[in-house]
């Protein structure tokens, strides 16, 4: 058996849909701070995802607590509101702040998560200031996934989802009108012709295939209203893998795992990339098991205990292709699980980063790189793109 396992963003997708969230959200809060027409450069994005940094909802509110406390500096009385719209306020003379350079200060803060890290960092700026300024930063840092306590979130979601399906899922006026720049901006890495191709080459026996992203998905029937914290619900999964053109292919998402987590009491990411259950799931659900694979993979991961099913692994091929080091750090964990219950695979990782910097991050997870999934596909399965689908295969085609 040769199985693929695929992320979304950076790999099928160019994903500019939650760049352009994010740095429209950045926006919204530089206009309503008094900073003027500003926002991220791709240098600031790429420095949160070279420190595996890739939610929005994160950094977008790592960025607004830094403008907030900076603008304190010159204007002490200004607030930002919790919810759209932002109402934007004459520019002053102030400065947009150096985000990367307070990311380089948090390299060097205390603990593993970064917004507490950010935090720590603002608190010490703010040392001697009213609680209500510590209250405004907490609650937007806090509540960076939380639609009541952030600005940044309902923003960014109000941006990926677009007004009316913000209004649908949540229940709440948007604030203001926009498309849904997930379908919008989002646009498949692969051809048609090259999506047809290796769809084809999908199809022949003996062969699998799954996307593993962190994205949230809607695969459970409650709402965000009855989800756990942390666990949105939304189907950005599902918009994501419809516009890669590859929506045929089961997927595990942010909404299964986090559920599952939640009702072990467990952080709803914790069975997500690069914990060894979110690959375990992918490999799994690729072979057709449905939604046991989570159960399955979180059994195997959490608890040591092999289900049957991943014995009929052995000596299978595994091709991982991921644009962040945490989706190898999976692959690589799930692989040595198996192998200390006895089921070798042979797991190979196709890192894709068209820049250096990136690369060499994802060379030290120990994957092979390339620029692009187009290239990884020629070095995983030479001959792909010739692939004929199975009704050409026959005589007189």
């Amino acid at each position: 058996m040769h199985i693929l396992l695929f992320d979304l963003d950076g790999v099928l997708l160019n994903s500019a849909g939650y760049h352009r969230s994010l740095l429209e959200t950045v926006r919204q809060v530089s206009l309503a701070l008094g900073y003027g027409d500003q926002s991220l450069t791709p240098q600031d994005i790429e420095a949160f995802e070279l420190r595996d940094i890739t939610a929005e909802w994160d950094s977008s509110a790592i960025v607004a607590a830094l403008q907030l406390v900076e603008a304190w500096r010159t204007e002490p009385e200004i607030t930002l509101p919790r919810r759209p719209p932002l109402q934007a306020r004459p520019a002053g003379r102030r400065s947009f702040p150096d985000v990367q350079a307070f990311l380089g200060e948090m390299d060097h803060a205390e603990g593993h998560d970064p917004l507490a890290r950010a935090e720590s960092l603002l608190m010490s700026r703010l040392d001697g200031a009213s609680p209500s300024r510590a209250l405004a930063v907490r609650s937007i840092l806090r509540g960076a996934r939380d639609l009541n306590q952030s600005p940044t979130f309902s923003l960014v979601q109000l941006f990926n989802l677009g007004s009316r399906r913000f209004e649908e899922i949540y229940g709440l006026p948007p604030g203001l009108e926009t498309e849904s720049y997930l379908e919008t901006y989002d646009l498949p890495t692969l051809t048609l012709v090259e999506r047809t191709a290796l769809i084809a080459w999908l199809d022949r026996p003996g062969r699998a295939a799954a996307i593993m992203t962190n994205r949230p998905s809607a695969s459970l029937r409650a709402g965000p209203s009855t989800s756990p914290k942390g666990i949105f619900n939304t189907p950005e999964a599902e918009i994501g893998a419809r516009a890669s053109g590859f929506g045929r292919l089961p997927l595990v998402a942010a909404g299964d795992l986090g559920w599952r987590a939640a009702a072990l009491d467990l952080d709803p990411e914790a069975f997500l990339k690069p914990s060894p259950v979110h690959a375990l799931a992918a490999i799994r659900r690729a072979l057709g098991a449905g939604g046991d694979s989570v159960e399955a993979a979180i059994r195997l991961g959490q608890f040591g205990e092999m289900d049957t099913a991943f014995r009929g692994l052995q000596d299978s091929r595994v091709s991982l292709f991921e644009d962040a080091p945490k989706g190898h750090i999976a692959a690589r964990s799930a692989a040595q699980l198996l192998r200390a219950h006895g089921v070798r695979i042979d797991l190979r990782l196709y890192g894709i980063a068209p820049g250096q910097v990136r690369a060499e991050a994802l060379r030290r997870t120990g994957a092979d790189v390339y620029p692009d999934a187009r290239t990884a596909l020629d070095a995983a399965i030479p001959g792909w793109r010739w692939e004929k689908p199975a009704f050409f295969q026959k005589p007189g085609f």
